[in-house]
């Protein structure tokens, strides 16, 4: 390919026109799917983060299912714990199956996630729970694992097959709650090029998870690339590109399927030259709009203690469950369990992310009557994010006789400020009352979790009730159990299997790996 042709191709394929288009074109087709191949039976659930461009809220689902391509790639096959997806193969039953969306913009028919990640994924769930289950060699239950023939060879289904019993047994022995479920999962596969629905009868044996491609396969010789588009009374050409929605961050220009969907009439009726400046107004209202909310308006229930009024407009959840004296302020998780709680009692720990923290001053600074963290990135800065750790789990630590629960949220760029000033200049803003925080988000969680992670580790007295403390604390520090890689990742396994959008990033578990476990070589 010259150079010229090479330049023209980056550009097509990165051109806002021809990406939102193409996404256009594939939502249709798994509009199609739903609604006529099987007549509105079955919810659509988007596979994060791709699925959601060809998925409308207005009409989706709001299950969570994150399906990850790398734990179906060659040789690197694998049931990861890390997302093991229990609460969608559950809420899948409950609904009698489910379509799950994904795309991919390589030369494949389906993306791995789906060819993949996800027939292993049913195949270990069914294995664990024949094992958790002890069901007979003779009793209907089937632990077959089923791939795409004409997608995956039979060479790679051999090989992932002498995975699955490994995997089924580590999913058996994990601290997760292995769904109940009364019948088997099994995937289906749908692409550009299914000619024909696959048969699958109302009081089916199993729950059918179909596996939807929506991108079209442009090498192929049966897929109609869609090379049009309707402007009004016009017909406009446009550059197909397979998979419009990956790969966001380099051609979204801030665009997210949120924002796509709620303006999307506007948007695929723009013109090409005009689409930039349009993208550009949808993403600077939208986040206008999020700033006008204000935080009395939030969507959580408000809870209060028996001996307290409502004292807070946002949904505290203890984890590692209910009425323990950890609780997250991140949103409502999957498995919803509330922690009621008194803001009198509990000690609050505003959590802020910071790009740079000076070195002379403590991360974690007392404002008011309550705390402020601030937490670098722990992928640009480790050292600093170690320290944030430690101090934290050295705070409480210190201040665990009173037994109080503790209150882990998030906190603003206003909130460090005053914790700066605080700490520099002793004699002003002692009392200051802090804002409420803004409204949880994804990052927030990704924030938080780990430090939650780290405190559950270190901390195991903060996994039993309040009344229940004075047995766990022998006046000398708290009582723990042997720290291993294993026992971090039974924590951290809990914690996702309530928010698994809050997967904290590798270099942040590396850095609690690394503190938790210099602790016990140190003890």
């Amino acid at each position: 390919m010259s150079d010229i042709k090479a330049v023209r191709k980056y550009a097509a394929q990165h051109d806002l026109f021809n990406r939102l288009h193409s996404i256009a074109a594939d939502e249709s087709f798994v509009r199609d799917v739903a609604e006529n191949w099987f007549d509105g039976r079955f919810e659509v659930v988007p596979n994060q983060r791709c699925g959601n461009w060809y998925c409308d809220p207005s009409t989706s689902s709001k299950a969570y299912a994150y399906f990850k391509s790398t734990d179906g790639h060659m040789s690197h096959w694998d049931f990861n714990l890390r997302r093991s997806n229990l609460n969608f193969a559950k809420h899948a039953e409950e609904k009698g199956g489910l379509i799950l969306v994904d795309s991919t913009r390589r030369g494949k028919r389906m993306p791995d996630g789906l060819s993949k990640t996800v027939p292993i994924w049913c195949c270990v769930i069914n294995l664990a729970i024949e094992l958790r289950r002890n069901i007979p060699l003779d009793e209907e239950w089937d632990t077959e694992l089923y791939l795409p023939p004409k997608v995956v060879p039979p060479t790679e289904k051999s090989q992932i097959e002498e995975k699955l019993d490994e995997w089924a047994e580590a999913l058996e022995r994990s601290s997760l709650p292995l769904p109940n479920l009364s019948k088997p999962l099994r995937p289906f596969f749908i692409h550009p090029s299914t000619s024909t629905p696959p048969s699958i009868p109302p009081n089916s044996p199993y729950t059918p998870i179909i596996c939807l491609s929506a991108s079209r396969w442009v090498n192929g010789t049966n897929d109609q690339i869609p090379s049009v588009t309707k402007l009004g009374d016009r017909t406009v050409g446009f550059d197909y590109v397979p998979g419009g929605g990956d790969d966001d961050e380099l051609w979204a220009k801030g665009l997210s399927p949120t924002i796509f969907h709620t303006n999307k009439k506007e948007l695929l009726d723009a013109e090409r030259d005009d689409l930039p400046s349009l993208v550009d107004e949808s993403v600077i209202s939208s986040s206008i709009k999020k700033l006008s909310i204000p935080s009395s308006s939030s969507p959580h229930t408000a809870l209060a203690t028996s001996s307290s009024p409502a004292s807070s407009s946002t949904l505290i959840i203890g984890v590692p469950s209910p009425n323990l004296r950890l609780g997250l302020d991140i949103g409502t998780p999957i498995s919803a369990s509330t922690w009621s709680y008194d803001l009198n009692n509990a000690r609050v720990i505003r959590v802020v992310e910071v790009d740079k923290h000076p070195k002379e001053i403590p991360r974690l600074i007392k404002v008011g009557e309550e705390c402020v963290l601030s937490v670098v990135n722990s992928k640009s800065d480790g050292k600093g994010y170690e320290w944030t750790l430690r101090e934290l789990i050295n705070h409480i630590k210190t201040t665990e006789t009173d037994g109080n629960p503790i209150i882990l949220r998030s906190g603003s760029s206003t909130d460090y400020q005053r914790s700066l000033e605080v700490y520099t200049s002793p004699f002003t803003n002692k009392e200051a009352k802090l804002d409420e925080p803004p409204l949880p988000t994804v990052e927030t969680r990704k924030l938080i979790l780990p430090l939650a992670l780290a405190l559950l580790c270190a901390i195991p007295s903060l996994a039993t009730k309040r009344n229940d403390v004075e047995s766990e604390f022998d006046g000398q520090g708290d009582k723990t159990s042997r720290i291993t890689k294993n026992h971090i990742a039974d924590k951290l396994h809990s914690l996702v299997a309530l928010w698994p959008d809050g997967n904290p990033p590798r270099s942040a578990l590396k850095r609690i790996n690394d503190v938790l476990m210099s602790q016990e070589r140190k003890g």
